[in-house]
């Protein structure tokens, strides 16, 4: 499974470190279970294990208890060695039910697969790593940086713990919440609690949406496409395989909507940005979780080929909105040019219907028309229409019929007539 490759993985990184040689036993007997099991109150709930059973039994602050409990786990899986018997899950984190028709047996295999009892040890290490993703999926990452991260927020989170009564033992939602802190661009290591509130007001953790995870790791790895391990571990574990994050066209749109913004106005914008699709519907749908993946909710109302633009609004939260709108097809687009263009036509467009208030109605009306056109060739000929009209935008509408015809994906065309439409409506709701 899995967890045993992240546990061992993260085993050697700590070996490298500290200038010791522990296997994944020793570093479980030595350091792991003394940080996450130890006390009265947990850091993960391992199901199905002897650890987990004492939760049920409310002897978790029982130190007696607590060791018998590893005696147990122990020697589940000396006999695993000794049998040369198959792994599961009540000795080892991750991996099925020892039952093939429990509810957990899915994806075993009659191989034999080359797993031992360091395996066992490592997969509780590394099911330590999941990063909690909403509707209860986690994501693993092989890669130094993350695993180190991780590792450095779970003494933070012992200290949580034993603070706050009735906090959770949710490592996975406490990695999602100190991951985004933690690669924050802001992030101070001199003060690593610095503007960290994984609490909310009612004493929980709320895990962080899915694209708040993609765009911190968008902000450590801007140049790379890294690869995850998405899963479900509960009464019933769930696997959803490896996912692609692609961090580059992420990180452009992370620039354009959070870029030369302060800590009071990112926080604002993040509280009305939301995607069309959540988590589980993006990784079905999109082979990558990429800037797609991320479309803003509702922009769909917007878009070319729509009969009637919805009003805009002028209160700060539709601002706020349109914004997160604007910069996410921007990033699609990713061409200074067009951006500069599409700015351009607003302005000469909104110049048209004011130029001449006699005939303001009739050019609002051709221009809303042009801007809703259902298709490129519709847009071209409205065009036309308004350069007949005054032909001071003959000029810009050269430039539009270039761009759409030549410079433009077809499939980009909605999202450049929508930046029109945005960059043209906005100032005029703002007036």
């Amino acid at each position: 499974m899995y967890t045993s490759h992240i546990g061992k993985r993260f085993v050697q990184l700590y070996n490298e470190r500290e200038k010791k040689a522990l296997s994944a036993e020793e570093y479980f007997d030595k350091e792991f279970f003394s940080l996450f099991y130890d006390h009265g109150r947990y850091l993960q709930s391992p199901a199905s294990t002897p650890l987990f059973q004492l939760i049920a039994q409310k002897k978790t602050h029982d130190s007696k208890a607590r060791l018998d409990a590893k005696v147990k786990l122990s020697k589940k899986i000396i006999e695993f060695m000794e049998k040369n018997g198959e792994p599961e899950m009540s000795f080892g984190l991750g991996y099925a039910s020892a039952d093939d028709m429990g509810t957990t047996s899915a994806q075993i295999t009659s191989l034999r697969l080359p797993v031992d009892g360091n395996d066992m040890y490592a997969s509780w290490v590394g099911a330590g790593f999941g990063i909690g993703l909403p509707g209860g999926l986690a994501i693993a990452f092989d890669r130094p940086e993350i695993l180190g991260a991780l590792a450095e927020g779970w003494t933070l989170y012992r200290e949580f713990v034993n603070q706050t009564e009735g906090l959770e033992n949710k490592v996975d939602t406490w990695n999602g919440i100190w991951l985004t802190h933690r690669f924050d661009e802001f992030f101070n290591p001199t003060l690593p609690k610095a503007n960290f509130q994984p609490v909310g007001s009612d004493g929980a953790m709320e895990r962080p949406d899915w694209t708040d995870i993609v765009f911190a790791l968008a902000q450590q790895f801007p140049f790379e496409t890294l690869t995850g391990y998405v899963y479900s571990f509960g009464q019933m574990n769930k696997t959803v395989g490896f996912v692609r994050l692609a961090l580059p066209e992420v990180g452009r749109f992370w620039k354009a909507l959070f870029g030369n913004t302060t800590t009071e106005q990112r926080k604002a914008l993040k509280t009305v940005y939301t995607t069309r699709f959540g988590v589980s519907a993006a990784i079905e749908r999109f082979s990558t979780l990429g800037l797609r993946a991320m479309e803003p909710k509702d922009l769909q109302k917007y878009m070319l080929g729509r009969e009637v633009m919805p009003a805009l609004k002028n209160d700060d939260k539709s601002q706020l909105t349109y914004k997160t709108y604007i910069a996410w097809i921007s990033a699609m687009l990713n061409n200074q040019q067009l951006l500069d263009l599409a700015q351009e036509a607003a302005q000469t467009l909104h110049a048209y219907t004011t130029r001449n208030k006699d005939a303001t109605t009739g050019r609002g009306n051709r221009v809303d028309e042009l801007l809703s056109s259902a298709n490129r060739k519709r847009f071209i000929d409205t065009l036309t229409d308004i350069v007949n009209d005054d032909a001071s935008i003959a000029s810009v509408s050269d430039k539009l019929v270039h761009a759409l015809m030549m410079d433009i994906p077809l499939d980009n065309v909605p999202l450049f007539v929508t930046l029109v439409r945005f960059k043209y409506a906005l100032p005029q709701v703002k007036n």
